[in-house]
């Protein structure tokens, strides 16, 4: 298609129609994380920041908290979103569980 526009000279001339340039690219692969920046935020107020391998537990993240902070019983939760973790959740890796490449994990004294 071509629209007719006139210039101040009074001639006609052929435009070609513009097309909507898209400024959308295509959709980029899922970054791939090796690693997991994690903070801990002990019920002291304390943080503990350490960095797992993405193919890591949860469960692994329970045992580094046990003998860093010395705790025995203590419960696992992110504020956004919301989670609250239970030992089933521990075989997860931390990839699968959304904790990668950086969350804060609230410890919380049970």
């Amino acid at each position: 298609k071509a629209v007719v526009s006139t210039q101040s000279t009074g001639k006609k001339d052929l435009a070609p129609q513009q097309q909507p340039v898209s400024t959308a690219s295509p959709a980029a692969p899922p970054k791939q994380y090796n690693e997991c920046r994690l903070q801990l935020r002990l019920p002291t107020g304390q943080a503990l920041v350490n960095t797992f391998k993405a193919e890591d537990t949860l469960g692994d993240v329970v045992a580094f908290v046990r003998d860093t902070a010395k705790l025995e019983t203590f419960g696992l939760m992110t504020s956004f979103p919301r989670k609250q973790y239970q030992p089933s959740d521990y075989g997860f890796d931390l990839k699968s569980l959304g904790l990668c490449p950086s969350s804060v994990i609230i410890v919380s004294k049970q």
